[in-house]
């Protein structure tokens, strides 16, 4: 942690703002969709409702996943205890009635990481992933267990995947079945890595799933003697896919060489799998280099290669004749999509006028219908999608954020989500109607919580409308101006969206709690208008992006809704960069919070683990050079006169720490006021819950003593 020592005031400010709150427990229960229906501003106003802390925020509990039954009477999905983590501390199971008229129910008994719940295709029977501790080895033929073959835990020259149940450590994720009535828990895997995602075959007899190969007697010795240097960007731990055979117990790997497997599906008949394939597990092939494989699902032999480079693996239409997926935009920035033959490889895409970007696709119920999740402006809408023509028609307009959702047989559909007022639940839509099934956090409604709004106002530049997000403090009075912090999002190619806004790294409504007004823009460069808008931040960074957030700001004073005189402005990753270009290039902030951010984009392209996205905007070094620098804050900050607090990961290889120490480090040198505080063990997401607590105290208390 690095602190600047000059600065006794706020810091004492910190240590007073640290011992605030208090932690609010999570709960989990079923209500209909009316039961609590006051909309925010009236729950934000009531007497007696209490501010939002940073510890309340990390009492909220998360929703991931929801998995309707096939026969749309049920829905699963995953509950854990902190929001927008991305490494819970554990995870739990539930599983509720969709026509709400029963409580949801726990369904699996440990208390780690139970997950990724997938219903059979009878629906009788769940397969998830667990992490449980080991309580033996799997059962013996006739027990209703199904282990996998024991040996010598190396995968032999005929694909047969062997393992050694004293070498697995608990932690490793195995294959669990257990019964739709909870019943029966048993675990189908023993081996000694994680297995990650996995699919049912149509037929229900198989079990498709990824893990990497045992390593080897001699890579286990070299990594004892700390010989364990490596080659980067070399393959290596790849995952293989492999399937496994519900009546004979055995397992047997589909091999395609070379390529780290990350998704797969199934075709209709069984016969066929569709898999996407990279080079590595480096993130940077990941994103930008996987390819979309068709394999036999018999043989593992490669049929087509069917798109060079997607964002998803292939949801089949029913015959099995097409696929859908989506995949980057031209010069990898942006997202499409498609759908194409899988015999011919012919592909036509879709949504190429849509006003919005889709961000999944998944086949319906026939052969002509889709269903996409579309970002529109600053909302999700679920549209139905037309195979052939190509016309989208809204389906459900959610009016939050739609983090997943899944298709019964009868068109159910089930949504897992947030809302203005509600951090995660459940939905289900049914015959034109929205039903919440869940009411995860009801803590909530003893908080007093800012009006959450959709906003827009015209470029100063082209007069091009841009969106985003304004939530209001409590009991805000119309015409008096109050003091009021910009959040620019990551990306750029993302989006904010008029829905919860509340987590370590979204501080909307905290702040909105403490009397901040909050503007969430959605400038050029992020999703909700098409492709074009995504790509208008290339060669560019802080020029076309950052004059529609000064414009959004001009808009809010000439509203009276913000005081020009006690501005703001703070992000993370490419909001942080924002915060970054907005304090070397306007005066107006007088406090700014520079979270994980690209501050010089040259050294940060030959240092980041995703090399292709920032030459993506720019080009490659040094041909780019000019283009970086012209885009990097670190180059100006002689101009900056706003006290700037940053904050970084210390083990943060998307945006390196270098970019954080590099920026702090040259306004302390100037003689600048700042604050720096790293985070020891974090990524480029923070996962501990402490770090999370301090991020958003230290929010709270930068924007309370400078604004």
């Amino acid at each position: 942690m690095m602190v600047d020592g000059s600065l006794p005031r706020r810091a004492a400010a910190l240590r007073a703002a640290m011992l605030a709150g208090c932690m609010a427990a999570a709960a989990a229960l079923s209500i209909g969709v009316d039961a609590f229906a006051q909309p925010a501003a009236a729950l934000s106003e009531a007497p007696g409702r209490k501010a939002v802390q940073p510890d309340d925020i990390m009492g909220l509990t998360d929703v991931t996943g929801a998995e309707i039954s096939p026969d749309g009477r049920h829905v699963l999905y995953v509950t854990q205890p902190t929001i927008a983590t991305s490494r819970p501390t554990r995870s739990e199971i539930w599983i509720v009635a969709s026509d709400g008229k029963s409580p949801a129910r726990r369904l699996t008994r440990a208390s780690m990481l139970d997950g990724s719940p997938q219903w059979s295709p009878d629906g009788r029977t769940i397969a998830f992933l667990s992490n449980r501790p080991d309580t033996g080895a799997p059962g013996t033929p006739g027990d209703g267990t199904l282990p996998v073959p024991t040996g010598s835990d190396q995968t032999d020259p005929s694909g047969e995947l062997r393992t050694d149940t004293a070498a697995r450590p608990a932690s490793s994720r195995q294959l669990w079945l257990v019964s739709a009535d909870g019943s029966g828990e048993r675990r189908l895997t023993d081996l000694d890595r994680d297995i990650g995602r996995f699919r049912w075959s149509p037929d229900g007899r198989s079990i498709a799933f990824l893990a990497p190969d045992a390593p080897s007697e001699s890579a286990k010795a070299d990594r004892a003697a700390k010989r364990d240097g490596i080659i980067e960007d070399a393959p290596r731990n790849l995952s293989r896919l492999w399937v496994f055979d519900l009546a004979s117990r055995d397992a047997r790997r589909l091999a395609v060489a070379d390529r780290d497997i990350t998704d797969l599906s199934w075709s209709p008949d069984g016969r066929r799998l569709a898999v996407r394939a990279a080079p590595t597990t480096g993130l940077n092939d990941l994103f930008y280099h996987s390819e979309l494989l068709i394999l036999d699902a018999k043989s593992g032999a490669v049929e087509r290669k069917l798109f060079d480079t997607v964002f998803s693996t292939a949801s089949w239409s029913p015959d099995g004749s097409q696929v859908a997926f989506t995949a980057p935009g031209e010069g990898t920035i942006g997202i499409r999509a498609f759908v194409a033959d899988v015999d011919n490889g012919a592909a036509r895409e879709l949504g190429t006028t849509l006003d919005g970007t889709i961000r999944q696709l998944e086949w319906s119920r026939d052969n002509r219908k889709l269903l996409a999740r579309v970002v529109v402006h600053s909302r999700d809408v679920l549209f139905s999608a037309d195979a052939v023509t190509g016309l989208f028609r809204p389906l459900v307009k959610f009016g939050g954020r739609i983090g997943a959702f899944a298709e019964a047989h009868d068109g159910s559909i089930a949504i897992a989500g947030s809302q203005p007022d509600r951090a995660a639940d459940v939905w289900v839509y049914r015959g034109g109607k929205l039903r919440r099934l869940t009411e995860l956090n009801p803590q909530m409604r003893e908080w007093r919580l800012g009006k959450v709004e959709e906003v827009s106002w015209a470029s100063s530049r082209d007069g091009r409308p841009i969106y985003g997000v304004l939530i209001t403090p409590p009991a805000y009075r119309a015409g008096i101006p109050v003091k009021t912090v910009v959040l620019a999002h990551g990306g750029p190619h993302e989006t904010w969206t008029a829905a919860w806004q509340g987590s370590w790294i979204d501080w909307g409504q905290m702040l909105a709690s403490h009397g901040y007004a909050v503007l969430l823009p959605n400038p050029r460069g992020s999703a909700g208008q098409g492709n074009e808008f995504a790509r208008a931040v290339k060669d560019g960074w802080g020029t076309n992006d950052y004059q529609d957030v000064a414009d959004g700001v001009d808009m809010l004073v000439a509203r009276k809704i913000a005081d020009p005189s006690r501005l703001g402005i703070g992000g993370w990753s490419y909001g942080g960069f924002m915060s970054a270009w907005a304090v070397t290039h306007d005066t107006r902030f007088k406090a700014a919070i520079v979270g994980a951010a690209l501050t010089d984009q040259v050294s940060a392209a030959v240092s980041t683990d995703t090399p292709d996205f920032i030459t993506a905007y720019f080009g490659v070094p040094p041909s780019g050079n000019a283009r970086m620098d012209a885009s990097s804050p670190l180059r100006m900050i002689d101009r900056v006169t706003t006290p700037v607090l940053v904050l970084h990961g210390q083990e943060d290889r998307r945006v390196p720490i270098t970019q954080g120490l590099g920026f702090y480090r040259g306004l302390r040198l100037l003689g600048k006021e700042a604050m720096m505080v790293s985070y020891p063990r974090e990524p480029h997401r923070i996962v501990e819950p402490q770090h999370q607590t301090d991020i958003q105290r230290r929010v709270l208390t930068w924007f309370d003593d400078h604004l």
